[in-house]
C-alpha cells in the first residue's frame, strides 16, 4: 500500500542487518554446532532465495526436525510442510494419500532445494508453480518477521513526523536485506525509504534509491506495465506510481538547492 502523508507523498507498508568479526590468526576456532538428530546436518533456521520467492523454515524440537516451504513463482504459489530424514523432508496432504519428498542438498552458499517426486510435489503448487532452487540463511535483521517488525516500527516513526529516527531504521533493510527481498517489497521499501530521504533534504540519494525505476516512471502507465503478466501487472503499477510522486518530488527539492 503506499497512502500519502502531509502531501502526495507515496508511503507503503506490505507484508527483510548483521554481519561478524573475523577472529585474530591463530585463535582457537569454536566448535561446529552438533546437527540435530536425523537432519542430515540441516542447521534450523530461516532460508530465502535470492530475489525472496521462496522461504524455507527448519525447526528442531525434542529431536524431530520438521520443514515448512512456500514459494510464489509468478501468481503460482507453493505450500508444503513436514518431517525432515536425513537430507530428505516428506510433506503429505488430503489425510496422507498424497505426498511429496523434497530433496535437500548442502552447498557452500546455503542449501539446494529440489522436488524428489516431481508429479506429487506439483500436487502441492499452483499452475507452473515450483520450489526447487537455493536458500541462503538470512542474515540478523532480514527474516520476514524481522522485516515486518521494522517497517511497523519505520511507519509509526514516520507517521509522528520523526524522519530522522525513520530513516535510521529503515535504511540498514535495504543495505543489509535486498538479496533476499522479493521485488513487491523491495519496491516498497524503496519508495519508503526515497520519501523518508526526500523529508530529510537528501534528495541526491532519494533519486539513487529510485533509479531502477526512473525508466518506466517516465513512460504511461499502460507502456510501463509492458510484458508483464496481467495478475501482476497492477501490483507493480503500485510500485512504478509512488516512485514517480516520489522521483518528481526530489528532483524539485534538488532543483532549489541549486544555487
Amino acid at each position: 500500500m503506499f497512502a500519502p502523508v502531509a502531501v502526495v507523498f507515496a508511503m507503503s507498508w506490505s507484508a527483510c542487518a548483521g554481519g561478524a568479526t573475523a577472529q585474530p590468526s591463530g585463535s582457537p576456532q569454536p566448535p561446529e554446532r552438533p546437527s540435530p538428530s536425523g537432519s542430515g546436518g540441516l542447521q534450523p533456521g530461516e532460508y530465502m532465495t535470492e530475489w525472496g520467492w521462496g522461504r524455507l523454515l527448519i525447526q528442531s524440537e525434542k529431536g524431530k526436525v520438521t520443514f515448512s516451504l512456500e514459494s510464489t513463482t509468478g501468481d503460482s504459489l507453493c505450500t508444503l510442510d513436514g518431517s525432515i530424514d536425513g537430507d530428505q523432508g516428506i510433506a503429505r496432504q488430503d489425510g496422507g494419500r498424497s505426498s511429496c519428498v523434497v530433496g535437500f542438498g548442502h552447498s557452500a552458499q546455503g542449501i539446494d532445494v529440489k522436488a524428489a517426486t516431481l508429479a506429487e510435489c506439483r500436487d502441492f503448487c499452483g499452475f507452473n508453480g515450483s520450489f526447487a532452487g537455493r536458500y541462503v540463511r538470512v542474515k540478523e535483521g532480514c527474516g520476514r518477521d524481522e522485516v515486518d517488525r521494522t517497517r511497523a516500527t519505520f511507519q509509526r516513526l514516520y507517521d509522528r513526523r520523526n524522519f530522522k529516527a525513520a530513516l535510521a531504521i529503515l535504511s540498514p533493510v535495504l543495505e543489509n536485506c535486498s538479496v533476499t527481498l522479493d521485488w513487491e517489497d523491495e519496491g516498497a521499501i524503496r519508495n519508503d525509504l526515497a520519501i523518508t530521504q526526500y523529508r530529510n533534504g537528501l534528495h541526491a540519494q532519494c533519486l539513487a534509491t529510485l533509479a531502477r525505476y526512473a525508466g518506466d516512471a517516465a513512460k504511461d502507465d499502460d507502456a510501463a506495465v509492458d510484458g508483464w503478466a496481467p495478475a501482476l501487472a497492477e501490483r507493480y503499477l503500485d510500485i512504478v506510481r509512488a516512485a514517480r510522486t516520489n522521483i518528481g518530488l526530489c528532483r524539485k527539492g534538488a532543483q532549489k538547492r541549486v544555487p
